[in-house]
């Protein structure tokens, strides 16, 4: 089984914070969508005949497709892949895009999950991160999609905004769970270099996030799971009654995946590639029966560093026995002995075979994973 991505780069207007490719305008559409097309046919042998599982519309600003190009694209996957008949089809949108008109449309198709982007219940922090809806757009938005059916729905909130309290905080963690929706993303807020809030940062007029409060909103966040039964099997990832995420969930467990659309990646178990992150070149390039992707074979300690890196951010953890039959056994004796300082200061925990990492482990993840590296010795651009 394996997961598709399509990157929709079209935005009515940037958040502050994006660093994801994407622009302000919609120039290009029919140009791009051609061009999707166009690259899922040049890559139909991607899978190896392997069934998806997901396809994931991301951006950008999916939701600024409309009804004749949703449906190119949907009968050029139908007719160049084999379809789970359980797939998930995930379409992310904003919450000012889904009218009744957007969600009859929407009704039409095969998707059968939405992400909504809201970040906030509040307006000034809406505001703060230039997003176009306001609170009651995206309440509003959200009952909507129930209304018309759509019941399997992910809403992404941000935490460690400078402007906001804990008390903010724990409201809008209390109208996702007031909206009965059965999985949550909630992403600490960060400073991504040459992003508008970067530059605002740089001017002095906004402040630069504060690893205190993201750490504190964390805990609350943390703490707000605990008492609803809100399982976190991923560190931004939350579901009730096991709803995860299947297609996110197959990066963590580094499954296949194809990302279709400019700057998506992709990943074959062997090798990564990744698109151009420039429309026009990507087009030129698609129109020309070129792949506008650069590909790196992975390295054996590629796959030690990804498989701790993803393994550690989830429920999951990392499985010893895994690291025995795949890697060098010096690799495995050295990890093991790293890992002891973070099991007797609390940040790591050993479950028989398993490897995870503590509550008062995971807000600091990446560095821990980082900690057990390897070194590349050997790399191999394809």
């Amino acid at each position: 089984m394996a997961g598709l991505y399509l990157h929709i780069p079209f935005c009515t207007r940037k958040c502050h914070y994006c660093n994801f490719y994407s622009l302000a305008s919609a120039k290009y559409k029919p140009e791009l969508v051609q061009a999707l097309l166009k690259e899922i046919e040049l890559q139909k042998n991607y899978f190896q005949n392997e069934k998806l599982e997901s396809i994931y519309f991301g951006g950008g600003t999916p939701s600024l497709l409309n009804e004749q190009e949703l449906n190119l694209i949907f009968e050029k996957i139908n007719n160049t892949f084999s379809i789970d008949k359980q797939a998930e089809i995930t379409f992310e949108a904003n919450p000012n895009d889904l009218n009744k008109e957007y969600l009859r449309l929407l009704q039409k198709t095969p998707i059968n999950r939405l992400s909504i982007g809201v970040q906030s219940f509040h307006d000034n922090e809406l505001i703060y991160l230039n997003r176009l809806h306001n609170a009651e757009e995206a309440k509003s938005a959200i009952k909507r999609a129930q209304d018309f059916g759509f019941f399997a729905l992910n809403l992404d909130l941000i935490y460690g905004i400078p402007i906001a309290s804990s008390k903010s905080w724990q409201n809008n963690l209390e109208a996702f769970k007031a909206l009965q929706i059965d999985h949550l993303s909630a992403y600490n807020l960060t400073r991504e270099e040459n992003t508008a809030y970067d530059i605002l940062i740089k001017k002095g007029k906004y402040a630069a996030p504060n690893d205190v409060q993201g750490e504190a909103h964390f805990k609350q966040l943390l703490a707000f799971a605990k008492e609803n039964n809100l399982e976190q099997y991923e560190i931004s990832n939350f579901a009730f009654n096991q709803k995860y995420a299947v297609h996110n969930t197959n990066y963590w467990r580094r499954k296949k995946y194809l990302g279709i659309g400019p700057s998506a990646h992709s990943f074959n178990l062997l090798s990564r590639s990744w698109n151009i992150a420039q429309l026009k070149p990507y087009i030129e390039a698609i129109n020309q029966n070129q792949l506008p992707n650069e590909s790196e074979r992975l390295s054996k300690a590629d796959e030690w560093n990804e498989t701790l890196m993803t393994g550690l951010r989830t429920k999951w953890g990392v499985d010893i026995d895994y690291l025995k039959q795949n890697f060098d056994a010096d690799w495995v004796e050295t990890f093991q002995h790293q890992t002891q300082k973070y099991i007797e200061n609390g940040q790591l925990l050993l479950n028989k075979s398993v490897y995870q990492l503590s509550e008062k482990g995971l807000f600091f993840a990446d560095g821990i994973a980082s900690e057990f590296f390897r070194v590349n010795t050997t790399k191999s651009n394809e």
